[in-house]
Order: structure tokens, then sequence, then C-alpha cells
């Protein structure tokens, strides 16, 4: 009986200072209270109720886009030029010519046929020419706007006298002369002229094609019959050549000539004729220009040479 006693006051002193004596110590002592660990926690793993499968029928393929066409947009209308008008056959044509500068190569080079005879100009400055006539030198004052005569050109200089036939000559600036406007009014001259003699040239030219069209066919009888210009296998009437060469002609050489037109019967005056047109090229003082002649043949020679359209007489 006693030892069971015993025991019991043991367990119930060991108790107390468990639960009464151990904690402040414990505190101050650092030490930490054993706690059993948790008993691990039951995991409980849900299968996923599976989703039944759904066939997804296939999508018909979408069309492509069909974009309208972009309409183009209306071009402005353009203004319609006026149509040119018919072209004549039968119209004149002008001739072309070169212009001042090109004659004169800038005014380096005025034709010498210009100096043929001595060309009055104006002073436009006043100035003393040294004049000269073999080894005597004098000198020469002339005011603006006095008249002075000039015989040649050297360079960009005039050589120039106080009179036409002087002896005395001295040499001027161009530019200090009104020379250039004494050129430019003369060429514009025979410029006017050369149109005008082409003009009447190719209307003389359809008048006789309109007499050769209506006339009433001829008969070459008589001494008609012999004395038509033949043409030559060179395109030359050997009859035209020998009137040039043996000087029934002076103006028109053989070497300048530039096209030879066909024979023709003509009544020119109320005669009887063989006519052939010939281009050639003259000298003037302005160099060399296109003009047109005409050979009249009768009785097996050529009468005369005459400028197509006013009928004068070549020399």
């Amino acid at each position: 009986m006693k030892p069971l006693i015993v025991i019991i006051l043991a367990a119930a002193v060991g108790y107390v200072a468990y639960e009464y004596v151990y904690p402040p110590f414990a505190d101050a002592m650092k030490f930490t209270k054993h706690v059993p660990p948790a008993p691990p926690k039951k995991v409980v793993a849900v299968a996923p109720v599976p989703k039944p499968v759904i066939k997804e029928e296939p999508k018909p393929e979408p069309m492509p886009e069909v974009k309208p066409e972009p309409k183009p947009e209306p071009k402005p209308e353009m203004p319609k030029l006026p149509e040119p008008p018919p072209v004549d056959p039968n119209a004149f044509v002008a001739p072309v010519f070169p212009s001042a500068d090109e004659v004169t190569q800038n005014w380096a080079a005025v034709p010498k046929g210009f100096f043929t005879s001595p060309k009055q100009v104006t002073m436009k400055k006043d100035l003393e020419i040294k004049m000269q006539m073999g080894k005597a030198t004098a000198a020469s004052s002339f005011k603006a706007g006095a008249k002075i005569f000039v015989m040649g050109q050297q360079g960009a200089n005039l050589e120039v006298g106080a009179s036409p036939g002087s002896p005395m000559r001295g040499l001027v600036a161009m530019d200090d002369t009104d020379f250039k406007e004494v050129f430019i009014a003369a060429y514009e001259q025979i410029k006017v002229a050369q149109t005008e003699q082409a003009r009447k040239a190719h209307e003389y030219k359809l008048a006789a094609a309109d007499r050769a069209k209506n006339a009433p066919a001829m008969t070459t009888g008589g001494s008609a019959s012999d004395d038509k210009p033949v043409k030559a296998d060179d395109g030359t009437y050997p009859l035209l050549v020998a009137s040039m060469k043996s000087g029934e002609v002076t103006e028109i050489k053989l070497d300048s000539i530039k096209s030879w037109g066909d024979v023709q019967r003509e009544k020119i005056d109320g005669t009887d004729y063989w006519t052939v047109n010939v281009k050639y090229e003259t000298q003037t003082m302005f160099g060399k220009f296109e003009t047109e002649a005409q050979a009249r043949v009768k009785n097996g020679r050529v009468e005369k040479w005459v400028y197509t359209g006013s009928g004068e007489v070549v020399p």
C-alpha cells in the first residue's frame, strides 16, 4: 500500500513541476516546448469527369472576297485643235532664206559681192581716221552723223573712204557705223524680190500646165518637126548646153544648174516654142540664190533665155 502512495505522490509532484515550474524555467533558458507533429492529411484525388468528344464538322472555305474593279475616272476632254486646212498641191511655197548672221558668218565675212560698189554708211560717233594712199598718210575727222563710203572689210573693221572714188583709204570699226543696218535693209529687199520672182515662176508654171492640158493637139509639121530638144542620158539637153557654151547666156553656167525640166510645147505671145525650165544658182551681192529660167527653142535653136514668171531676158 505504501509504495503505491509513494508513486502517486511522485506523479503529482512531477505534474505540478511540469505545469508550473518548467515553463518559466524554459522561457529563461529559451527552450522550445515540443509540439508533436500534426498527423498528415489524407489527400483524396478526384478524377475529372471526361467531357464527351464532339466531332466538329469541317467548315466550308470562305469564298474569296471579290472587290469591285475601280471605275476609271473620266478623263477631262481636251479641247479639239482646229484641223489644219488641206494642203493644196498647187499652193506656192515661199523660199526660205538664211538669216543675215548666217550670210555674214556673224559679221566676220560679209559677202565680197556686197562691196562691188561702195556703200554709204553713217558714223555713229566722232572719229579721227588715218587715211593712207601708198606711203602718204593723212588724218581726217568725222563727226557723228557724217557719211562715209565702205569699200571692203578687214576682220571687224571696214575699209572706208571719204568719197566713192577716193584713193585714200582708212579703217573704222564696223560697230562705229550703221553698216549692219544698211546691209540688213538691202538684204530684206533682195529677199522680197527673190520671193516675188519665185511666186511669178510658180504661177507661170501652173498657167503653162493649164494651157498644155486645154490646148488642142498640135501637129509637128514644117520647121517645128525637127527642132524639139532631145534629152541626153545624163539629163541635160545638148542644144541648151551648146547655147550656154556659145555665150548666148552668161548668167547661167552649166555647173550651176541644179535640175533640168521636161521639154514642153507652148504657144507664147502667139508663137509656138519648145520650152525647157532649168533651176540654177546665181551669184548675188548676198551670196548664191536659186533661180529659175526658161529656154525657148524655135527652128532648132535657143531663141532666148528668160526668167520664168517675169519673162525678162536672162543676161
